[in-house]
This record gives C-alpha cells, structure tokens and sequence, in this order.
C-alpha cells in the first residue's frame, strides 16, 4: 500500500468527496499510481484518507466519469492510461494529422505571430542566408480543452509570406502551407528527449514547475532540399508516449 503523503482537511467546507478526488487524480497524474495499475480496495483508501465508503464511492465515480480510471463489479479500480500515443518519429505528418489520425480533435490557441529576422541557429537550421525573414509562431495545443502541447516554429517568410495572415487557429500549420503554396514535404529530421518544465513552459501548460516533459524537434524539407520550417514542441509527459515501428530489415 502507498503512503499517503496528502490528506483530506476535515476543517475545510470543500466536501470529503471532492477532495478525495482531487487528491486521487494528483497521485495519478504524478505517477504514484501508474497507468493500468489498480487502486486498494475501497476499504483499503477508507483507511488510508481516513473516510466513509460513501465518500470514497462518489470521489471514485467522478474520476471515472473524467476518464481516470473504471470500475468493474467484484474487481479492483483500474487506472486508464490517458497518455495519447503518437507515431510522429516515423510519418512524414506534423502533430495535428497524427492526433487527428488517431481519433483526437485538437484545438489551438495562436499565441505569437510575427515576422522577424531569424537567429543565427534558425537561419541554419532552415539552410537561409544570416538575416532572412522568417515568421515566428507560438501555439498551444489543447485535447478535451486541457493544455497538451507548447509549439514554437519557424517557416521562411520567403516561401511562405502569407502565413503571417493566416488565423491558425484550431489548423494544422503543414496542411495549411500545402493549401496556399503546394509544397509538400519530403524528408524530415526529428529527435526527442526528456526535460523538465520550467516556470512560463509550467504555467501554459497548467502543470508544477519541475513536471517531466517530451521535448520533440523537428526540421522539415520539400523535393528541392530548403527547410520548409523547424519547430519545437514540449508535450505534457503526463499525457503523452510515442511509439516506433521496427522490422528485420536486411542491409
């Protein structure tokens, strides 16, 4: 059984339930209890929340009605695995058409777009002479109206000026390049890594300061070798896992 480190305070006028919940989903979230593990008994979290079984029922219905977790009659509470599963290591996709191709209808909020003159490490990356123009987008990605991913991006204002105009709102930024100028990607190079969020990267994502997340990058390229644009996105490690196919290719 784990320790329990929060408690429920019986002075507050917050009902037991709710804080019972709250508390349950924050140890969820944390990982104290894992995906697909299962929660003690009820019995089991009366004891250690110091509660009612009435209490733990309701706390435990409204976490499942949240997609936290679900419960089987004579079985043991399961926790969901809430992570969203991503592919995006090995298609030629950006992250809306992977969550949209898994059955996930995200939502985006534009929180920077402007045209600048590129930082040495952007104007090489996009293989652009020193001082190209290039327009700098910031988005936030939202799955069930909770922040999911931070985005920042560089495209060259060159190949694609009117992107500046364009509201992207709840769009994909690659799909909507394909519609104004018919560029289509041809090859991209990606990595991803694990690091933790720090104050602003914490507050826009609505997570503690210090969270765990998956930092993917990305520099895209059309048939005639010019980067079509770099991003970087910080997805909630919380939320998210990536998957990579592999086969018995033969040299």
């Amino acid at each position: 059984m784990n320790e329990v480190v929060r408690k429920i305070d019986f002075s507050s006028s917050t009902p037991y339930y709710a804080q019972l919940k709250e508390l349950i989903k924050v140890e969820i979230t944390e990982g104290v209890w894992r995906n697909e593990d299962q929660l003690p008994s009820h019995s089991e979290i009366c004891e250690m929340y110091n509660v009612s079984k009435s209490v733990v029922r309701q706390a435990l219905k409204e976490l499942e009605l949240e997609g936290y977790l679900v419960q089987r009659r004579g079985k043991l509470t399961e926790i969901i695995d809430r992570k969203i599963t991503g592919d995006i290591l090995q298609k030629l996709s950006g992250t809306y058409q992977n969550m949209t191709r898994l059955g996930y209808y995200p939502t985006t909020k534009i929180l920077l777009n402007e045209v600048i003159k590129a930082p040495a490490s952007i104007s090489e990356r996009l293989g652009m002479p020193p001082g190209s123009k290039v327009i700098k987008l910031h988005r936030l990605r939202y799955i069930d109206n909770e922040p999911f991913a931070f985005m920042r991006s560089f495209v060259p204002y060159d190949l694609c000026p009117r992107i500046a105009e364009v509201d992207l709102t709840g769009k994909s930024l690659l799909e909507e390049i394909r519609k104004e100028y018919g560029y289509e990607i041809d090859s991209s190079r990606r990595s991803i890594e694990a690091v933790l969020a720090n104050e602003d990267e914490a507050r826009l994502l609505e997570i503690p300061i210090g969270s765990a997340l998956l930092l993917y990058k990305s520099v895209s390229y059309i048939k005639n070798g010019r980067g079509i644009g770099t991003t970087k996105v910080l997805f909630r490690g919380d939320r998210t896992k990536f998957e990579v196919e592999i086969g018995n290719f033969k040299d």
